[in-house]
């Protein structure tokens, strides 16, 4: 009943964006679009940051050209936070650098953390002392 109302013309279209389960925004692209070979296979959307790069190009891009996210949100297309890459290898090197930062800052952050108790558990061992001689 449904199968002849597609995109806008049906009952459960929610405005042609989704969100990947892997925390990507997807787009609808109507048939006769430029980028519509783009699409994922099985439907009519798109990889939204793919997208905003191919146009930003003006061409599809092929299938091994990966788009980074610079600072790793995945649903931030802004064409400034996105980065054209030409195979998974420099991917996996940008990735590389970015846990390496991030492994640098959780040890960071352990540390401090390591001192805040440090200094709390010199002042709760003051506490008694310090009742002590108000009286």
């Amino acid at each position: 009943m449904w199968k002849d109302r597609l995109g806008s013309l049906h009952p459960n279209w929610k405005g042609g964006a989704v969100l990947t389960n892997h925390g990507y925004r997807k787009v609808a692209l109507p048939y006769d679009d430029f980028f519509f070979p783009m699409k994922s296979k099985g439907d009519y959307y798109v990889l939204e940051h793919r997208l905003i790069m191919a146009k930003h190009l003006k061409r599809c891009l092929l299938p091994w050209e990966m788009v980074h996210h610079k600072n790793g949100i995945r649903d931030d297309n802004r064409l400034e936070n996105l980065e054209l890459i030409g195979c998974t290898g420099r991917h996996n090197t940008l990735m590389k650098s970015v846990l390496k930062r991030q492994a640098k800052q959780i040890k960071d952050l352990q540390a401090r953390v390591t001192l805040l108790e440090a200094e709390r558990v010199i002042l709760l061992a003051q506490e008694p002392i310090k009742m002590l001689e108000e009286k």
